[in-house]
C-alpha cells in the first residue's frame, strides 16, 4: 500500500530527537534511490517486460528534493547514505549529487551500489565529489552466464572494477545473489570463483541469500541457503568456518578467509534474519519512504514536497515511517502476489 498523508496530520506533532521506532532501534542509515531504470535486466531484479514500467521523469526526485530529504534526515541522527537504483549511474550528473550529499553536515559515511558498466567513465569524478565507498553486483564470472542472467557484457563490469581500485574507492564489495541452478548449487557454483577474484582484487565478497522481491519470479527454484552453500567443498576449503562471525553492525556476518587477509560475508534475509538490528529507512526513487523492505507499506514524501510542505512535515513524516517500521519484515510475495519489485524500490 502506498499511502499520501495529508499535510494537516503533522501540523502539531513535535520535531525533536533522533529517529527511533518502536522497539528502539536508532535509525541511522538512509538508502537513497535516485532511478528506477537500469541498463540491465537482471532475473531477480526487473519484472518481465510486459510488466516493468518505469516511473516518468516527472515523478522522480530531483537533486534538490534529494538534497533536501537527506539533510533534514541527517539533522535527526542519519549518518550514512547510499546511493542506489536501478543503475544509479544511468542517471545524468550523478557526481553533481553525490557532491551536495557529502556537503551535508553529519554524514559521514556516503556510498553507492552499482553494476560497474559504467564506473570506468565516472569513478574519478565520483572520488572527487566526495564519494567514500562502493559496493559493485558481480552475479557471474561467466561471460556467457553473465550476459544470459543480465543482458549485458561482462567485460564492461571488470573494466569499472579496475577503475574504482585505481580511484581510490575503497574498501571495494562486491555482492553476489545465490541462486541455485545459475550460479550456485551442485555443478553450477561459482562460489570458490568469485572467492578467489575477491582476494586477487583486494575486495571483499558478500553472498546475498536471494529474496522474493520480483514480480513473477520462481523463487522456490532459485532459493539456496548459505549454509547449503558453506558446505560446498571448495568453500570450506577457503573459509575458515571454526571462526566465530563478525556482523560490525550490519546485515553480513564476516568469515575469515584461511589463507588470505580478507573475509567472506554472508547475508541471510531469508534463513537467519538480522531485523534485529536493521537501522535503515529507504527514499525510492519517486519519493516514497519506505522503513521495511519487504513490508509494501509507503509513505509519500514527494507529493508532500511539491504541496509546500515544510521541514517540519518532513520531519514529521520520517518520524511515523519510524513508527510504522514492523519488528521483523515479512516476505510474502511470491509469482502470484503483487508488489514493488527491486528496481522501483532500490536495492
Amino acid at each position: 500500500m502506498v499511502e499520501t498523508t495529508p499535510i494537516r496530520f503533522f501540523e502539531h506533532m513535535p520535531s525533536q530527537g533522533e529517529l527511533v521506532d518502536r522497539f528502539d532501534r536508532r535509525l541511522t542509515y538512509l538508502r537513497i534511490s535516485v532511478t528506477d531504470r537500469c541498463n540491465m535486466r537482471c532475473d531477480y531484479c526487473r519484472p518481465a517486460a510486459d510488466a516493468y514500467k518505469a516511473e516518468p521523469h516527472s515523478q522522480i526526485l530531483t537533486f534538490e528534493e534529494i538534497e533536501r530529504i537527506a539533510r533534514l534526515a541527517a539533522e535527526k541522527g542519519v549518518n550514512k547514505i547510499r546511493i542506489t537504483g536501478g543503475e544509479p549511474l544511468v542517471r545524468r550528473d550523478m557526481p553533481k549529487l553525490v557532491e551536495k550529499l557529502a556537503a551535508i553536515p553529519g554524514i559521514t559515511d556516503l556510498s553507492m551500489t552499482t553494476n560497474a558498466t559504467l564506473l570506468a567513465k565516472y569513478a574519478d569524478a565520483l572520488v572527487q565529489a566526495g564519494l567514500n565507498r562502493i559496493n559493485i553486483s558481480l552475479d557471474s564470472l561467466n561471460a556467457l552466464r553473465f550476459r544470459k542472467l543480465t543482458g549485458a557484457e561482462l567485460a564492461p563490469v571488470l573494466e569499472g572494477i579496475q577503475a574504482a581500485k585505481r580511484a581510490g574507492l575503497a574498501p571495494i564489495k562486491l555482492n553476489t545473489v545465490l541462486m541455485r541452478g545459475i550460479n550456485a548449487g551442485e555443478g553450477q557454483s561459482e562460489v570458490a570463483e568469485l572467492i578467489d577474484f575477491a582476494v586477487e582484487h583486494g575486495a571483499t565478497i558478500r553472498f546475498i541469500e536471494l529474496m522474493p522481491m520480483k514480480y513473477g519470479m520462481d523463487w522456490d527454484k532459485h532459493y539456496i541457503s548459505i549454509d547449503e552453500v558453506l558446505a560446498e567443498p571448495g568453500v570450506s576449503e577457503r573459509i575458515d568456518l571454526t571462526a566465530v562471525a563478525e556482523n560490525c553492525n550490519t546485515a553480513a556476518s564476516y568469515l575469515p578467509l584461511k589463507n588470505a587477509s580478507q573475509k567472506v560475508g554472508f547475508i541471510t534475509p531469508m534463513s537467519e534474519r538480522f531485523c534485529d538490528g536493521c537501522n535503515r529507512l529507504r527514499l525510492t526513487a519517486d519519493g516514497h519512504l519506505r522503513s521495511c523492505l519487504p513490508a509494501d507499506s509507503e509513505l509519500n514524501l514527494r507529493d508532500l514536497m511539491r504541496g509546500s510542505g515544510s521541514d517540519d512535515d518532513i520531519l514529521a513524516m520520517f518520524r511515523r515511517s519510524a513508527l510504522m517500521k514492523p519488528k521483523i519484515g515479512t516476505y510474502a510475495f511470491d509469482k502470484d502476489s503483487e508488489q514493488r519489485s527491486m528496481i522501483h524500490i532500490g536495492g
